[in-house]
């Protein structure tokens, strides 16, 4: 019996041994270390826009007129063409005094429209002539915008028929009154818009008069300044906004450690946030989903573009 109590204690004593010394080597274990994705911090201009719509104009449009009845007898020029001062435009025949006469231009330009028809007489608008080299934007923007821009504010000027290029312009004019409209009933009425002038640069090759065109008005500008999306922007318990980096392991390659840098925020736009602070840096891995990690917990890097899930399965 005595032999039976001896054993027993020696089995209970090898169980506890065995036992803490899985529960120790089973917290001795480093934790895996989790994966996260990361950005290059990275300088950028952010741009805060108002968006319109406008039309091509010229700054100069002049209409050719004559009241005097006589006959359009030739027509010397067409629409399309360009004309100078003074050129001839169509001939005019007076029966009474069998006599002729002629309508010349007013200004250089393109002739850009044409009542005069041959044989007709002339009575009222015959000819529109415009510098088609020298071009404006007429456009129209809402009464929520107004307060927000101001004159010789830089726009970015579109088409479609000149797809991605971008032509620089200038707010030259903001009209003092919204556009008049017909009287609406309260189930049609629309929010006020008023009328600006953007005026465009020499060169407008592929701009032509009447185009319309897609305005961006630059409301707030920060050339070359840190940013970063909104959700990669972290508070910390003081109340304080940080970003996440992967701090790599000088020790060991590949390993990398989560670091907070707090930061101070500037301009926002539709998508980033303008970022600045003593620690940051061109390059820093900033963890896109900080949510998911704290500071000094271990983490491996994955390529953008790769889900966390299919780099954790590997």
């Amino acid at each position: 019996m005595k032999k039976k109590g001896i054993i027993l204690c020696v089995v209970i004593g090898v169980a506890l041994l065995v036992g803490g010394g899985a529960y120790v080597y089973g917290n001795s274990q480093p934790t895996p270390a989790v994966a996260v994705k990361t950005t290059p911090l990275s300088k950028a201009t952010l741009q805060n826009t108002i968006s319109a719509t406008g039309v091509i104009e010229s700054y100069t449009k002049v209409k050719v007129s004559d009241t005097s009845n006589d006959k359009i007898e030739k027509l010397y020029v067409s629409v399309g063409q360009w004309v100078d001062k003074d050129d001839w435009l169509c001939q005019l025949y007076n029966k009474e005094g069998d006599s002729y006469s002629y309508v010349k231009a007013t200004a250089s330009g393109t002739i850009t429209a044409m009542n005069a028809v041959k044989g007709n007489p002339a009575n009222g608008e015959l000819f529109t002539i415009e510098d088609t080299n020298d071009l404006k934007v007429r456009g129209k923007i809402k009464e929520a915008d107004l307060n927000h821009i101001h004159k010789n504010m830089p726009v970015l000027v579109k088409s479609d028929a000149t797809g991605d290029t971008v032509f620089p312009g200038n707010l030259t004019k903001i009209a003092p009154t919204a556009i008049k409209t017909e009287t609406a009933t309260s189930s049609t009425a629309t929010k006020a818009e008023f009328e600006v002038e953007i005026d465009l640069p020499s060169d407008t090759t592929g701009l032509k008069i009447g185009m319309t065109t897609r305005l961006s008005i630059i409301s707030e500008e920060r050339p070359d300044v840190f940013c970063v999306p909104f959700e990669a922007l972290v508070m910390n318990d003081s109340g304080q906004s940080c970003v996440y980096v992967a701090k790599e392991n000088p020790v060991e390659q590949g390993s990398f450690t989560v670091e907070s840098i707090p930061i101070t925020t500037g301009l926002e736009t539709d998508s980033l946030i303008e970022i600045a602070g003593d620690l940051l840096s061109d390059g820093l891995a900033i963890i896109s989903q900080p949510q998911t990690v704290q500071p000094g917990m271990a983490v491996t890097t994955v390529q953008p573009g790769t889900t966390v899930t299919e780099e954790l399965t590997v």
